[in-house]
């Protein structure tokens, strides 16, 4: 029979502080409630972000382009790739719609590459690993079509997703800082 030592106070991990725990929970809370609220609003924060992201990285892309370290036509080809990123940017900023569009392109583009990658790494390997990748990247494949096929209502959906993924983590948050509270009371 096995014993196991006896377990003192001093020996247990520090409790995590009550009042940082409460706090963090009422915030995610209230982020799910104000996604939730203004699903809208926070598909156009959304379209702005991506906006200015494709400004900067336009930027970076056309100040990278004028380095001599490259050859010459790469640097032509990071020197559209920039400017169509600058261009684009604007397009956003100036309609955000569009770059909630983009976005959901984005998202549904990454989905994709990852599926296939996923796939092509599957039909590589042997076995039960073979199975999972090719239907991780089956699954992607099928996420990445939906948001390049129906890019606002995919986003819409993820927004929801989120606001109700943070109402519920934040309420067990404050619900777990009242429980570590009683508990560090009882010892």
């Amino acid at each position: 029979m096995t014993t196991f030592p006896a377990v003192h106070k001093s020996s247990q991990p520090a409790a995590v502080p009550f009042r940082q725990t409460l706090i963090l929970g009422v915030v995610t809370a209230l982020f799910g409630i104000v996604v939730l609220a203004w699903p809208g609003e926070t598909l156009k924060v959304l379209g702005a972000l991506v906006g200015l992201w494709l400004i900067v990285a336009g930027v970076m892309r056309l100040a990278a382009a004028l380095g001599e370290h490259q050859a010459l036509g790469r640097r032509m080809l990071t020197g559209v790739v920039g400017a169509v990123m600058v261009v684009a940017g604007i397009a956003c900023l100036r309609d955000v719609a569009d770059g909630v569009v983009v976005l959901a392109l984005i998202v549904g583009l990454a989905w994709l590459m990852t599926g296939m990658s996923e796939i092509g790494i599957g039909l590589m390997t042997h076995g039960r690993a073979r199975t999972w990748l090719t239907t991780m990247g089956v699954g992607s494949l099928v996420v990445g079509l939906v948001f390049v096929v129906w890019p606002s209502a995919s986003l819409t959906a993820m927004i929801l997703l989120t606001g109700i993924s943070a109402l519920v983590i934040g309420c067990v948050e404050i619900a777990f800082a009242f429980i570590m509270r009683r508990e560090a009371a009882t010892l």
